[in-house]
């Protein structure tokens, strides 16, 4: 057998001469070789790998080449479906291994997305090689020069090295290659046996297949190839020993007769009526089994089919694949997976593409419903899947035993090209033996499960089906209720969508309660199913538990094991929308390993889904979830583990404050399961709070209701530094209602002190400066009671502020200087450079502008001792309207855009809203009025967001702009930038 190619592949040449075809390999190229022990090299020199499962990760990226493998996937692969909790931490420490170990070869192994991609051309890969050599050798055939085809095969099969297929290697995917490999080599060995025959060569076909025959006593198609050679060589009575031993082994194991090809044979040879010199024919249809009707078993599709146009092309590109693959992945199943939540319309879409699909399969289309998730029927056993496949087949008798059914179910499909749908399935073993072991048959499995067996050993591929999008909402609606019916209220259907998650099950059962039920209007509905508690009732039609979104959830939750069921009940207790790996391990009180491990259980039934760095439960989802944690846990045992999470919260939020130099006027709990996150700074807080607001908000609420007093007040405290740089005031009064009540419930008038200064900031963002006043007193009472400094110079700050706005000037001087006496008295620079803030405002508004500039720039040093980049853009800000006071506008300039720089890293919004008013006024004094109408607008509409009193400045003066195109006066004080917006500061 030639091995030049072998040979030059070695030695880091693998491709053939310009000749053959094929480019040349550069010697300074990867080479990587799986046709053996796994081996990657560059010219003479082997690239050390790394440990086994490194190895290992690495044949599942050079087998994937440029392709995107990902973490999930390459997980599978690795360590099945028992993968250890700390498999993801493994996988990153392997990848970063590969990454140096291919840094000299350069080899590159890349990140994207979801997961990693190794860039490696077919060429440098051994698998790729043989398929090149493969396809050249069946192009010569073609062209009946069988010469050349033995030769590119033999040149193939030289690539084989000694030892198994990735030799040593752990996990499902190399003993997949193993098999895979083993297989391909025989199919081409027999290719070959059969190309040697049409040259007339049958001595060397007969000394080659003996020992093969052995070891696959089964294969017909070999054994036919054999009888032929012995025949023609003479030994014709030893060929027909072979049929004759075939015969009695298919009857004593399998229980069935030789195939209608090798009975032909077999008599063939008896009459030697044929001529021996005849080449092989191929493989003939299995006319013994087929009855003469055509099975069309796909049920009709939905009566409107919307949207999925991705998930469509995903599924008619998958067939076509299948259909257009050669001969060597015919024995490879050719499968595709349709998953997705119950209800979202994985049916729907693979009875729509089998329709699409129906004329390509000649030979007809089976379809089975597994009941996986049946409420009524337990699964489909594998034994009786294949009763019903072989029957719809017309096999005739059908074996008792279970193998023997899978063994007749393959023989029958091999030569056949069916469209096999396999609905509802329960998991990939259920599945496994139903599927043909090769041919042109093309396979859809539905499922509420990943399946990742499936993915893992058949290279099967996901098509993933979302929820709807918005619009493909509406015009499942307008196709259900009618187009005018929906576009009469077209605010209440896209408010009905949202309510039904955008599930097609859930929307086409609200479409039967708006036409068929009592609500005459969809707005009705939308009232019913605003009201939580009562919507999944909603939704559901009367006794038919098919047509209902709490059966379609509650059988999924049904097939979960004991820990992914309970880990569902806590995550239902959770009111947020994303669910952290810390808030789930709080939940369930375990590490953040075990956490995770359940987390992607869930995620294998699409209970819960990916979502950046967490996981998201559907709102429908959420309350089945919230429903049975009622009735499956223990009142008191919900209410520790949302005690756990809410101190998680406090524990991060706290943390940004401390490393950014505050103090806390609470002690934290010193019990933690999970680390709080390193947020390093007050500047990454805010961010934070604003990515975590949706579960922050819900959380402040239900800490309250279910008596986590002490977190829900110290949650309402944390988070002045994200309202004040965000705004929604509004929220934010209610947010600190909350924790105000929490702490008149513990007594905690330390607390109620500090709320009521927050408090009074954010009636004051909403202009209520009587409020403020109110609650400012109130404050004060406190803290003069408890005789607290610190909390005294805070409210007396928080009182100069709010009696500026009210334009009492002398008042607010008096308090203000009060304010810095105690706060330089008990040395706090958090205190003094609010309350030099204050008088840096005051004397503006005065005129006083180098008074007003002195206490700017002490209270700037203040700030940036504190650390706090919230009142260091406030002083910035004042020192530049400090210097435009005093005819210095170059110098404003430059204080504006440092607290505009300043804003950019720690996202207060507020202050970047004040320092691009600023500016405009700045330029306005310059005459440069579109400059300054631009910068103005863009402080407008950031104040417009946050909701803030000073919109109405701005909107003054980008009217007074418009109204009066005049070059501007020289600035006055009475027309300073402090005249044009009056400023709050907390």
């Amino acid at each position: 057998m030639a091995d030049t190619t072998r040979h030059r592949f070695l030695r880091g040449d693998s491709g053939h001469n310009s000749h053959s075809g094929h480019a040349v390999m550069d010697s300074g190229r990867l080479r990587v070789e799986t046709l053996g022990p796994l081996r990657a090299c560059v010219g003479e020199r082997e690239v050390v790998l790394g440990p086994p499962k490194q190895r290992a990760v690495f044949a599942v990226l050079a087998l994937r080449a440029d392709s995107i493998v990902s973490r999930d996937d390459l997980i599978d692969c690795v360590w099945g479906e028992s993968a250890p909790a700390t498999a993801a931490g493994s996988l990153h420490t392997y990848v970063s291994g590969l990454r140096r170990a291919l840094a000299g070869p350069g080899g590159q192994l890349t990140s994207s997305g979801p997961g990693y991609v190794l860039h490696l051309d077919r060429e440098q890969l051994d698998v790729g090689v043989v398929e090149a050599l493969t396809a050249r050798a069946r192009t010569s055939r073609t062209r009946r020069d069988q010469a050349a085809a033995v030769t590119a095969l033999d040149e193939a099969l030289a690539c084989w090295r000694p030892g198994s297929a990735l030799g040593g290697l752990p996990g499902p995917f190399a003993a997949d290659h193993r098999t895979w490999a083993s297989e391909l080599r025989f199919r081409l060995m027999l290719e070959r046996a059969e190309l040697l025959l049409e040259l007339d060569q049958p001595s060397d076909v007969a000394d080659q297949l003996r020992g093969v025959v052995r070891d696959n006593p089964y294969h017909e198609r070999l054994r036919a190839v054999l009888m032929r050679a012995l025949h023609r060589s003479g030994q014709t009575a030893v060929a027909l020993a072979h049929y004759h031993d075939l015969r009695k082994l298919l009857a004593d194991d399998l229980g069935i007769d030789p195939s209608a090809d090798s009975q032909a044979l077999y008599s063939e040879i008896l009459a030697d009526n044929a001529d021996p010199r005849t080449a092989l024919a191929g493989p003939a249809a299995l006319a013994a089994v087929a009855g003469p009707v055509r099975p069309a078993q796909l049920p009709r599709g939905v009566g409107c089919f919307v949207g999925r146009v991705p998930a469509v092309r995903q599924l008619l590109d998958a067939a076509r694949t299948a259909s257009d693959g050669d001969e060597s992945e015919a024995t490879c199943p050719q499968i595709a997976m349709v998953v997705g939540v119950g209800g979202v319309g994985k049916t729907a879409l693979a009875v729509h593409c089998a329709h699409l699909l129906a004329a390509a399969y000649p030979d007809g289309q089976l379809y089975l419903n597994l009941r996986g998730f049946d409420p009524r029927h337990p699964a489909s056993s594998p034994t009786d899947a294949l009763h019903h496949l072989l029957s719809s087949v017309h096999a005739g008798t059908i074996p008792a035993d279970q193998q023997e059914r899978v063994a007749l179910w393959r023989s029958i499909v091999r030569d056949r090209k069916l469209l096999i749908v396999l609905d509802n399935a329960e998991s990939a073993d259920q599945v496994e033996d139903l599927l043909p072991g090769g041919g042109p048959s093309f396979t859809v499995v539905t499922s509420r499960n990943r399946l990742s067996g499936l993915a893992v050993r058949y290279s099967a591929r996901r098509v993933t089906v979302t929820p709807f999008s918005a619009e493909e909402s509406l015009e499942l609606l307008s196709h259900s209720i009618g187009g005018a019916r929906v576009g009469a209220e077209p605010s209440a259907a896209r408010r009905l969508a949202d309510l039904c998650d955008h599930l097609p099950l859930a929307l086409r059962i609200a479409s039967e309660q708006v036409t068929a039920g009592p609500r005459s209007r969809i707005a009705d509905l939308v009232a019913d199913l605003e009201d939580v508690r009562r919507r999944l009732d909603a939704l559901e039609i009367p006794d038919d538990e098919l047509s209902s979104m709490r059966g379609v959830l509650s059988w999924s939750y049904a097939r979960l094991d004991a820990a992914a069921a309970h880990g569902f009940r806590m995550l239902g207790l959770f009111p947020g929308v994303g669910i952290r790996m810390e808030v789930a391990a709080e939940l369930l009180d375990v590490p953040p390993s075990a956490a995770a491990a359940v987390l992607r259980s869930l995620a294998a039934q699409h209970l819960v889904a990916a979502d950046g760095g967490g996981y998201r439960m559907h709102d429908l989802t959420r309350l089945y979830a919230e429903e049975v944690s009622r009735t499956g846990e223990a009142a008191e045992s919900c209410r520790q583990a949302l005690e756990r999470v809410v101190r998680w919260y406090v524990r991060t939020l706290a943390q940004g404050l401390v490393s950014g130099g505050a103090e806390l006027p609470f002690a934290l709990a010193s019990e933690a399961l999970c680390e709080p996150l390193p947020v390093e700074e007050r500047k990454d807080l805010v961010g934070w709070c604003a990515r975590e607001w949706d579960n922050i908000a819900p959380l402040v609420r239900r800490a309250q209701r279910i008596g986590c007093h002490e977190q829900a007040w110290q949650l309402a405290y944390l988070l002045f530094d994200y309202f004040h740089a965000a705004g929604r005031a509004g929220e934010w009064v209610d947010v600190l209602r909350i924790g105000l009540r929490s702490a008149e419930l513990t007594e905690n008038r330390h607390a109620q002190a500090v709320l009521l200064d927050h408090l009074s900031v954010a009636h004051s963002r909403l202009g209520q400066q009587g409020a403020a006043l109110q609650q400012l007193r109130r404050g004060l009472g406190l803290a003069e009671a408890l005789g607290d400094d610190v909390l005294r110079a805070g409210l007396l700050g928080s009182l100069a502020a709010t009696l500026r706005a009210t334009e009492d000037h002398a008042a607010a001087l008096r308090h203000a200087r009060e304010a810095l006496v105690l706060a330089r008295r008990i040395g706090s620079a958090h205190q003094e450079a609010r309350s030099r803030g204050v008088l840096c405002d005051l004397h503006v508004e005065l005129g006083e502008f180098e008074e007003s500039l002195r206490h700017a720039q002490a209270g700037l040093a203040a700030a940036r001792r504190c650390r706090n980049p919230r009142l260091e853009a406030d002083l910035l800000v004042s020192l530049a309207v400090s210097e435009h006071g005093l005819g210095h506008p170059e110098r404003a300039v430059r204080y504006f855009r440092l607290a505009l720089s300043l804003c950019a890293s720690s996202g207060d919004h507020y202050h970047e809203a004040l320092a691009l008013f600023g500016l405009a006024v700045v330029h306005r004094r310059r005459s440069a009025r579109q400059r300054a109408h631009a910068l103005a607008t863009r402080a407008l509409l950031r104040l417009k967001e946050l909701d803030a009193e000073e919109a109405a400045d701005v909107t003054d003066f980008l009217r007074a702009l418009d109204a009066d195109p005049r070059p501007a006066a020289p600035p006055v004080a009475s027309e300073s930038v402090a005249s044009e917006s009056v400023r709050r500061v907390g």
